[in-house]
């Protein structure tokens, strides 16, 4: 598996006088992440191939739709580090073999399960008497034991309530932050787009020559909302509108100039700025489901006390 990132291709570029077409788009390097198939040594666009940078060090081999359809043979992964937020592979390899990259990352994985520390003695012991082998204990925080009495089973049903009451407002935040972004991305996709079939117009119009026109700019003004305006845009009609249809129609807020140094390499930048946010939006849900798994577990433990107290 082999990838490359933009300063190889300004290398490779300041080479060739013609721009080189890869991927399944059959569009050339626009200095974005891109991987190489190890089957036909063409390279690949990640967002073309739904691959991440973040995951590059994972993919041990990498074959394109086109070499898997021909049976060339299929991408593979390398074991992924337990730690929730690390994308560099285990070192299953090592001696001993580990489920982690490096200590340091078992012992975060570890303390991000502090939870556990809340219990004294009795509280765990209570934990270890209610299973039988080491699978059971893992199995722990799958389900909540019922109580034995109503009263025990209302009050503990009560309190996972409350706890999942304080997750609600930052599930729910999470839930827009993945919408919002998922509609960026889709805007700039289309901008995108746009870019190229605009251009293309100007080719064709009579007043126009085709020789010495060049790319436009395309970078669309809406673009440079915050979050909220951009929120707004996409709830009123003109946002449902170009949603609706898959394409930015017109040339209303489009930046027409040649070699505009004001955006230049707008479209790198907001894929940058898409990585990131997906990435830290990705941290932020994994944060909440540790915590709901933390409290069902702790929830767990209460039930088990009260059936080892009933005894």
């Amino acid at each position: 598996m082999k990838s490359r990132t933009l300063q190889n291709t300004l290398n490779d570029h300041s080479k060739q006088p013609t721009e080189t077409v890869y991927c399944i788009c059959r569009r050339p390097d626009t200095g974005k992440w891109m991987i190489g198939c190890d089957g036909c040594d063409d390279w690949f666009h990640g967002e073309c191939v739904q691959l991440r940078p973040a995951d590059e060090d994972l993919v041990d081999q990498y074959f394109c739709p086109n070499c898997q359809s021909k049976g060339f043979g299929i991408t593979t992964w390398k074991r992924k580090c337990r730690l929730p937020s690390c994308h560099s592979p285990a070192a299953v390899a090592s001696n001993p073999p580990s489920k982690y990259c490096s200590p340091e990352h078992g012992l975060e994985f570890f303390r991000s399960q502090q939870y556990l520390t809340e219990y004294g003695t009795k509280e765990l012991a209570a934990v270890l008497s209610a299973v039988n082998d080491a699978n059971g204990f893992r199995n722990l925080g799958n389900s909540v034991s019922v109580p034995r009495s109503a009263a025990e089973r209302v009050k503990l049903e009560d309190s996972l309530h409350q706890d999942e009451e304080k997750l609600a407002p930052m599930k729910i935040a999470i839930k827009r932050q993945k919408a919002r972004l998922g509609a960026r991305s889709q805007f700039i996709s289309m901008a995108k787009e746009r870019q190229k079939r605009v251009a293309d117009e100007l080719r064709g119009e009579a007043d126009q020559s085709s020789k010495g026109i060049k790319e436009i700019c395309g970078f669309d003004i809406r673009l440079a909302m915050d979050d909220d305006e951009f929120a707004d845009w996409c709830e009123g009609e003109e946002g449902r509108t170009v949603f609706s249809c898959g394409e930015i129609g017109g040339r209303e807020g489009l930046c027409m100039r040649r070699k505009c140094e004001k955006h230049k390499y707008w479209l790198r930048i907001a894929m940058e700025d898409i990585e990131l946010e997906e990435r830290l939006v990705n941290e932020g849900a994994t944060m909440v489901l540790t915590e709901e798994n933390g409290q069902r577990q702790r929830q767990d433990v209460k039930s088990l006390m009260e059936s080892q107290r009933l005894k």
